[in-house]
């Protein structure tokens, strides 16, 4: 077989799901080809935003590929792992040269390990927060731990979206020290630049004032915290509304929590929503009480339309969101003081206008700019 010179890069994630993760993944497949390189995307044949890659032929669409690992299943993990390396194998006959680049936990053990064990040496996976934390047991975490600690040793150079992740790895890891490259989380930040935001201070007190947040319905997202906050802040303010975008497992116990408490005329869930900068840009204030993260995007979102946020220190929020200066952020778990901020920031229309007009330097998360520094780095490797 004749093999191409262009050097391939190779892409794998769990599930195109709508995530930020997953946004970036997209957005390397498809822009770092017009930089000279040759794109495949290997995800799994399911997921919400799957649409948008079925018909490219670079995708590489399996059925066994699932998001968590299931130990019931383990048969068909172990199915999975080898048809990875297959569809890797096969890739590495036709280019001269292959990069192999993993997102997510899962993608990210299964797809090094993969790559290694059919010859694949260069190796680079991004951490988008990890699977381990503070809120498991000892077992889960080191579970969870060992993994990636053992999977670090194989892997060519790490991408981290936020400081706070970089630093954990330089903690815990074994030479990642000169392996770790930052590179910020990129979104489409001309679909929201480019809005008519609406005019949101001073702030009409006889007006409902709207805290909006994005996520997937999941444990590590802790809605019920931002609900209960939200709840207590309600009852002292009834002009204060929750708009929800995304969906996900906990929805049931949410819609219960909500239908319990009273809310279903002043919190409504969106769903999952393609474009959700028609929507954000009515809100006020965006809040999250996320209890694990890497950097989330719609973090960088909310602060072009010039929203206050209010969150939980978690993760890489600390890198672009500052007490006092941009939002409020507050320990994790004290969902109280989340409904005081949320109370704070709908009563005070001085402290709400020096928080949102607060000149953010955002260059870095800008996608031009994340393509030029993943090339960059894709040509230190050559």
């Amino acid at each position: 077989m004749h093999k191409e010179n262009k050097t391939a890069v190779v892409y794998i994630i769990t599930k195109l799901e709508l995530g930020g993760a997953q946004k970036i993944c997209l957005a390397l497949f498809n822009d770092i080809e017009q930089q000279g390189y040759t794109t495949h995307l290997i995800t799994s044949a399911e997921g919400t935003l799957v649409p948008q890659v079925k018909s490219n032929p670079k995708a590489h669409l399996l059925p066994s590929m699932t998001r968590e690992v299931r130990f019931w299943a383990i048969f068909q993990e172990i199915k999975n792992f080898f048809t990875l390396m297959r569809e890797l194998r096969a890739l590495k006959k036709k280019y001269t040269d292959i990069i192999v680049h993993t997102h997510s936990t899962k993608a990210g053990i299964v797809g090094r390990w993969a790559a290694r064990l059919v010859g694949i040496k260069k190796i680079i996976h991004t951490v988008h927060g990890f699977a381990f934390h503070n809120f498991q047991s000892w077992f889960t975490w080191t579970a969870l731990y060992i993994p990636e600690v053992l999977t670090s040793l194989i892997t060519t150079a790490f991408i981290f979206v936020s400081e706070a992740d970089a630093a954990t790895a330089s903690r815990l890891f074994p030479l990642v020290s000169n392996k770790k490259n930052i590179i910020r989380a990129a979104i489409d930040d001309h679909l929201f630049t480019n809005l008519m935001p609406v005019k949101k201070s001073p702030l009409n007190h006889n007006a409902p004032f709207i805290v909006g947040t994005i996520s997937c319905f999941k444990p590590q997202k802790n809605l019920l915290d931002l609900l209960k906050a939200f709840e207590i802040a309600y009852r002292a303010n009834p002009q204060l509304r929750l708009e929800v975008i995304g969906d996900g497992q906990q929805r049931p116990a949410l819609e219960a929590f909500i239908r319990h408490h009273d809310l279903s005329d002043v919190i409504t869930l969106h769903g999952w929503q393609l474009k959700v900068a028609d929507i954000m840009q009515h809100w006020h204030l965006f809040a999250l009480s996320s209890l694990w993260e890497g950097l989330p995007c719609a973090l960088i979102e909310a602060r072009l339309l010039k929203l206050p946020i209010v969150t939980y220190n978690t993760g890489g929020i600390s890198d672009i969101i500052f007490h006092g200066v941009n939002g409020l952020v507050y320990p994790q778990k004290h969902w109280q003081q989340l409904a005081q901020g949320i109370l704070l920031l709908a009563q005070d229309d001085i402290l709400y206008a020096t928080l949102a007009h607060y000149p953010d330097n955002l260059q870095a998360f800008t996608r031009q700019e994340m393509i030029k520094r993943h090339e960059t780095l894709y040509q230190q490797l050559q």
